[in-house]
């Protein structure tokens, strides 16, 4: 982070120094006083639990030298009288203002990303295709949210050409707040589906929420959307940028063909782009990160690489954790895509599991949560698709009782035979897959982030580990 006075915080926030030296330097800026390092900013955020107020002392003690309050609070004159004080109306709203004024800074190029699914993977590959011609940052891990988006911009380095910004939102109108801060030049929407539903409302004001940021672009800015949904392309049509489209179907001016899975070896397919076409490879598997390996491939022709680039950039590219990782324990291959889940991710990590190698293909999957009253059905629809793909399907969860129901309705109407067990709690899940895992075994685990299912790999990663020593 470059550095900034508190005098600059005081005038950019519009705040009032209530104690402390202006001149004071800050070298980082945190909403988390366990986490404090020397020279921070402390921004004390009220929520519903914990109020920020209250740890102002414990940030000073542990280093920051600043804190934005939106109360007065009293500190002991044991304090070091340079510890500043800057009184606002908002913190939220201050801390916001100064993300956008040190965005603005650092003069980079900024590249939105938002969507139902796919957001984290495809920055994550944009980044990777980039970084063949750029300086380039992104958010670390999944800071996308109001206050998250903010702390990730403190965080770019100065000297940076191009920031790469997810942005998730819950509500209409969080998307635009976003943009407003980030001032995207370049607009990315992955996808618009059902995902956060039951926050929402409804699949219309989802689409509304996503396309404010391609309705916030610049006239001469670019946004690379999903083609192969019609919603995106309905709810931007109106939009004042040009829109660039990726996907598999005809009418997307970046499209793959000759798809082939290669397990664990990823994926190979080649990119058609206005001019030619090439062959290209990702070190991740499944045809949903070919899709997100398009839009990584647009963005970065679209912005002046050569072809050859991107292919390079591709073949490197990573994933954050928790998203389509394969690991090979003893006996067993675990496919963790444990990070969070939605009926659409879902499917696609249900048809990148019946791809890999392997012996028996076992799902084990819990709760999408956010559905609101359209949780039952969606997670039948999931059940359903889950028979006559995998050979075991294990569900966890109250949601995910009706996994296993639709999974049960549908078995009569596939070809392959699915074992289908639900289980109440996760005691109950661990002794049912210690004694049904067998040598080759292929175990996809996948529910929402707050399942917390990220315990379940290391248990199978364990339950590995004894297979192979008991021989």
């Amino acid at each position: 982070m470059r550095e900034i006075s508190v005098k600059e915080i005081v005038e950019i926030t519009r705040g009032v120094l209530t104690r402390g030296d202006p001149s004071q330097r800050v070298t980082g800026v945190t909403v988390d006083s366990r986490c404090v390092a020397e020279g921070d900013l402390f921004c004390a955020t009220k929520g519903e639990k914990v109020d920020g107020h209250d740890y102002v002392l414990d940030a000073f003690s542990k280093g920051a030298v600043a804190s934005l309050v939106s109360r007065e609070v009293d500190v002991p004159s044991n304090f070091s009288p340079q510890k500043a004080v800057i009184l606002v109306p908002d913190t939220v709203t201050a801390l916001g203002d100064l993300a956008r004024f040190y965005l603005d800074s650092l003069g980079a190029r900024v590249i939105g990303v938002t969507g139902s699914v796919g957001k984290t993977s495809t920055k994550d590959m944009i980044y990777s295709v980039l970084q063949k011609r750029f300086r380039v940052g992104k958010n670390p891990g999944n800071l996308n949210s109001h206050i998250g988006l903010c702390l990730a911009a403190f965080q770019l380095d100065p000297g940076i050409e191009i920031a790469i910004l997810e942005m998730a939102m819950r509500a209409v109108g969080e998307i635009r707040y976003l943009a407003s801060i980030a001032r995207p030049t370049y607009g990315v929407l992955t996808d618009i589906s059902q995902s956060h539903i039951g926050v929402v409302g409804s699949l219309e004001k989802i689409a509304r929420g996503k396309a404010e940021l391609i309705e916030a672009l610049p006239a001469g800015g670019i946004a690379f959307l999903a083609g192969d949904n019609p919603l995106i392309r309905e709810v931007t049509a109106g939009v004042k940028c040009r829109r660039v489209f990726y996907g598999f179907g005809p009418d997307c001016q970046y499209r793959a063909k000759e798809v082939t899975i290669l397990g664990e070896e990823g994926a190979a397919f080649t990119l058609r782009y206005p001019g030619g076409e090439i062959r290209a490879k990702i070190p991740v598997p499944g045809k949903h990160q070919v899709q997100n390996a398009l839009c990584a491939a647009a963005v970065g022709i679209e912005l002046g690489m050569t072809p050859d680039e991107v292919v390079g950039g591709l073949e490197t590219a990573s994933l954050s954790g928790m998203r389509t990782a394969l690991a090979h324990t003893g006996p067993l291959t675990i496919l963790d895509d444990s990070y969070n889940s939605s009926p659409v991710s879902c499917k696609a990590a249900l048809d990148l599991l019946n791809e890999l190698p392997g012996e028996r293909k076992i799902a084990l999957l819990g709760d999408m949560l956010e559905l609101g009253e359209w949780a039952p059905e969606a997670h039948r629809e999931v059940g359903r698709y889950a028979a006559g793909r995998v050979d075991v399907l294990v569900t966890q969860g109250d949601l995910a009782r009706y996994i296993a129901d639709g999974a049960i309705e549908a078995s009569g109407t596939v070809g392959r035979a699915t074992e289908v067990t639900w289980v109440p709690d996760r005691e109950s899940a661990r002794r049912f897959l210690t004694g049904a895992l067998k040598a080759g075994d292929v175990v996809l685990v996948k529910a929402s982030r707050a399942m917390k299912f990220e315990e379940y790999v290391e248990f199978l990663k364990a339950r590995g580990r004894e297979m192979d020593a008991n021989g």
